[in-house]
């Protein structure tokens, strides 16, 4: 039946039962109403927890709370007999992750060498596609997975290797690799990584949610060693670098 239709029949009957057709139709109406909004999450809702240590995805693909969280996902296997596998090296889809004993370096992360009083091997080096550093003299040291502590005793080693009698080096991350988000954000694209960042940070980071977005679970694509995947998690989930965010639309 059109709606032409049905308005005539409408016409056709009683006031009282035209008056009764109509007010059943405002409580399903707000019926559904009330039902959308309940699905529609926020934050006051569902006030987001995590315990100490965070939340995140293991090795195994399973999303875990605690300290568990971060250092389990350190059993992947950083090299291959071809060369460093995701997410410490690929070919521009690089990842890295931070864990308990510090953040672990990847390929396109710079770094700043300093070595005392040797001017030739003090400066910025970018970590390359194969996560391998090149230096002066030591030539190309792999520090796919490494953290900017073992890279140090890395360096120190090759150098006491016939270059320096007694090195004195020290490395630090200074550009790290961006994350990415898009869906309901004010401004989604890509962002440098912090150190420690969540999902919340990062929602912060692209200006806040848009004027359709679900407060609630979010959907997390990650690349590694075991290949790609993408995962619903809470807005406490840890992003490393690579990491692609995707903030849902609510329904209603």
């Amino acid at each position: 039946m059109d709606r032409t239709t049905a308005r005539g029949v409408l016409n056709g009957l009683p006031q009282r039962f035209v008056f009764k057709w109509y007010s059943m139709r405002i409580p399903v109406l707000l019926t559904v109403i009330v039902a959308l909004q309940g699905c529609a999450s926020t934050w006051e809702q569902n006030r987001p927890t995590s315990p100490a240590g965070g939340t995140g995805i293991t090795a195994e693909n399973k999303l875990v709370e605690g300290p568990e969280a971060v250092s389990s996902i350190s059993r992947l296997p950083y090299y291959n007999d071809e060369g460093a596998l995701p997410p410490f090296a690929t070919q521009g889809h690089a990842a890295a992750y931070e864990y308990v004993t510090g953040y672990r370096v990847g390929a396109g992360d710079k770094l700043a060498i300093r070595v005392a009083g040797e001017s030739d091997l003090t400066g910025e080096y970018i970590v390359d596609p194969s996560g391998v550093l090149s230096l002066p003299y030591v030539q190309s040291v792999p520090v796919a997975g490494l953290t900017t502590g073992e890279i140090e005793n890395l360096v120190v080693q090759r150098l006491k290797g016939g270059f320096l009698r007694d090195p004195k080096v020290s490395v630090q991350a200074i550009n790290l690799r961006p994350f990415f988000i898009m869906g309901e954000v004010t401004t989604g694209g890509s962002f440098p990584y912090q150190g420690g960042l969540t999902i919340q940070q990062a929602i912060a980071t692209a200006g806040g949610y848009g004027t359709r977005a679900d407060h609630g679970a979010v959907l997390l694509t990650r690349r590694t060693a075991t290949g790609t995947k993408t995962y619903k998690v809470p807005v406490t989930t840890q992003v490393y670098p690579g990491d692609i965010v995707f903030v849902r639309e609510r329904w209603f």
